[in-house]
This record gives structure tokens, sequence and C-alpha cells, in this order.
């Protein structure tokens, strides 16, 4: 696999540069075997069912998100590209008691688009399209439900980011997790997510914040990105080093 080989090992080598050479691309061979073991579990997800699924996917913690959707309170769910975060939020999908939607930007090639819409659609999980989220909210805002969202990968140069020191290096993260959750007052969690063994995952429910929120502080961001660095810093290899995460510059406006 050489798929943007390229931008992996300048991510790995700016994100890791007291490693050696050979570490690096020690690391850079074992992200490899991680997309591949996830691009092939996500065409597993097609055909999946709910209790092979539930085998390789275990949880921890779910009464914390329980007790806030049994309180009818909608809760953020935020999540990394580290393992295989589909499957997880899969399986999740059937341990709580209120739907997923989840927050995504249709993906560029339509096969694979229409893939991951088939696939959770079948586990409940309702995809709402980032440009029109804001609007579906408000339409759904009295149903409880828990609004999934990954906000690790690089905001388009147009739109606004918090920025913040990530992994050693000048970086963008999404505001939509912070502006959703201080618009509509909803706690977050973080599913924090590790490989126990090869096609087996466990996850880990962590409180991220809660209303009442200062609409100055960046507090959801901050945390978001201090507990994403966290996960990767953990087991580098099981996030996706191929994403162009630092192709946005901060500029002296930022």
């Amino acid at each position: 696999m050489r798929f943007r080989r390229t931008t992996a090992e300048k991510n790995i080598k700016n994100s890791f540069p007291d490693l050696s050479s050979d570490q690096q691309f020690e690391l850079l061979k074992k992200q490899y075997i991680n997309y591949c073991d996830v691009a092939v579990e996500i065409l597993k997800s097609v055909n999946i069912s709910v209790d092979e699924l539930i085998e390789y996917v275990t949880f921890s913690n779910l009464h914390l998100v329980e007790e806030a959707l049994q309180n009818k309170q909608t809760v953020m769910l935020a999540v990394a590209h580290q393992c295989n975060q589909e499957w997880a939020l899969l399986a999740a999908s059937q341990k709580f008691s209120s739907p997923i939607d989840g927050i995504y930007k249709p993906l560029h090639i339509k096969w694979l688009n229409e893939l991951a819409i088939e696939s959770r659609s079948r586990f409940g999980i309702t995809l709402t399209p980032a440009k029109t989220c804001i609007t579906d909210l408000i339409k759904r805002s009295k149903q409880t439900r828990i609004v999934a969202i990954a906000a690790d990968q690089a905001p388009r140069r147009r739109d606004e980011a918090y920025w913040t020191n990530f992994l050693g290096q000048d970086t963008p993260f999404y505001l939509g997790l912070e502006k959703i959750a201080t618009l509509f007052k909803y706690p977050v969690f973080f599913m924090q997510l590790k490989r126990v063994t090869r096609g087996k995952y466990h996850a880990n429910f962590v409180p991220l914040a809660k209303p009442p929120y200062d609409k100055n502080s960046h507090l959801v961001s901050k945390r978001y990105a201090e507990l994403v660095e966290k996960q990767i810093l953990e087991h580098p290899h099981d996030w996706l080093w191929i994403h162009r995460r630092w192709k946005k510059q901060k500029s002296l406006y930022d």
C-alpha cells in the first residue's frame, strides 16, 4: 500500500521528530496494516450481523451516556479516526436507548459513500450532512438522541477553526463540535477507542464537557484535542496518518 504515502511519511516525521528514521518507517508500516484492516472491516459492515459485531466491540462506561439519555438529554459523542470508529459506532447504536445521528461530509468516492450510508442505515444510524446539520438538529430538538461527530480532520480553508499545539504542530480543529454543544447546551462525551487484538476493539466513554458553557473559552475543542492527542500517543499506529491533517497553515489572523 502506497496510498498517500508521502502525506503519511510527512505527518509521522513532523509529529515524532525524535524517532529515528527506522522507527518512523516501522510506524508507517503499522499504520498501513491498520488502514487495510479497517478498510476490509468496513466492507464487511454491509452484511455483518448484530451478534457478530457485538463480539468484535466491547464497551465500558455506557451508563454515563445512558443516564443523560434517560433524563431526556440529547448528548454529543466526539470520536476520532483511531482504530475502527465505524464499527464502534455501529455497535454502540445497539447499546443505547436512543438513536444515533452521525454528522458527516459526503465522500468524494460515490460507491464508498453509498456503502457508508447503507451500512449505517442497517443499524439505525441516521446520517446528517454537515451542511444542514444545524437545521436538522433544530427540527428534531425535542427527540432525545446521540449526535456523533469526528472532528480530527483538517477544516476547509474557509472554515473558522480552533488552533492549538497538537502533536508538536500548530493544528486547526473544526469548531462544529463546540458550536453544536454550545448552541443546544448538549453534554459531550469522547469515545476512547483502542485495539484489543486484530479485529477486536474496546470503546470507553469519557465525559468531555457539560453545560453551562463559556462561549469564549473553547473548552470543548481544547479538551477534545487533548484526548485525541493522548489516544494517539498511546497507540500511534492506530490513527489514520494518511489524512492531509496539516494542509491548512496558520495565518497572522488565526
